[in-house]
Formats: structure tokens, C-alpha cells, sequence
């Protein structure tokens, strides 16, 4: 049954296809015919008049295209622009971690010197007072 029912649903869709290709041709006839009729109504005067006014808003597009292609490259160079300064941005960044670093590893060993320093200056405090002991008696 499943099988009827996909054959019968493909040969559908394959008949509706071919139906819309004629629909479609048909459409394309009419509008040839429509245009043939519309032709014929005009003068050659109304024709030049129609091809110059088509003309004159070809060259408008024209004008309109020329400045829309030189914003386009205006904002690509912006663009790139952008990027460069993003890149150094980063570089900028990768640097500055770096030095953070840098002056971590360094703060560590001031901290590890500071500890030493107060650990020998306590022995000599401690020893300075032993010796005062010493004089003393």
C-alpha cells in the first residue's frame, strides 16, 4: 500500500512539474503577444521619448552606481584600517602580557629577597643584643 501511495505521490509531483513548465511557456507567450501589441501602439516618436527618458535615468543609475562602488572602497579601506590597528591591538596585548609577566617573575624574587633580608637583619638584631648582654655583664 505504501508503495502505491509513493508511486501515485511521485507521479503527481512529476505531472504537477510538467503542468507548471506549460503554465509557464504560456505565461511567456501571452506576455510576447501583450508586448507585440503594445509595440504597435506606439510611434517612433513616443519610442524615442520612452528610449530617452530611459536613457536619462540610465545615466542617473549610472551616476548613482559610480558613487556607491567609490563608498564601497572607501569603507573597505576603513575596514582594513580597522584590522590594522585591531592587529596591533592584539600585538600590543600579547606584548603587555609579557611584560607582566616579565615584572611578576621579577616581583617574586624582590619578595624572596625582601624575606631574606628581614630574616638577616633579625639574626643580627638578635645577635646585636646578645653581644649587649655580654658587655653588660
Amino acid at each position: 500500500m505504501k508503495k502505491a501511495m509513493m508511486a501515485t505521490w511521485s507521479e503527481s509531483e512529476e505531472s504537477s512539474e510538467e503542468e507548471n513548465e506549460k503554465e509557464v511557456a504560456n505565461m511567456c507567450f501571452m506576455a510576447i503577444d501583450d508586448l507585440d501589441e503594445v509595440n504597435s501602439n506606439f510611434s517612433d516618436e513616443d519610442m524615442h521619448s520612452i528610449f530617452e527618458e530611459l536613457y536619462e535615468d540610465f545615466e542617473k543609475l549610472s551616476l548613482k552606481n559610480n558613487s556607491l562602488k567609490k563608498k564601497i572602497q572607501e569603507l573597505e579601506k576603513e575596514l582594513e584600517e580597522v584590522k590594522e590597528k585591531f592587529s596591533i591591538d592584539e600585538i600590543s596585548k600579547t606584548h603587555l602580557e609579557k611584560e607582566n609577566e616579565i615584572l611578576r617573575n621579577e616581583n617574586e624574587i624582590l619578595k624572596k629577597k625582601n624575606e631574606w633580608l628581614t630574616s638577616s637583619l633579625s639574626i643580627f638584631s638578635r645577635g646585636q643584643k646578645s653581644f649587649e648582654m655580654i658587655l653588660a655583664s
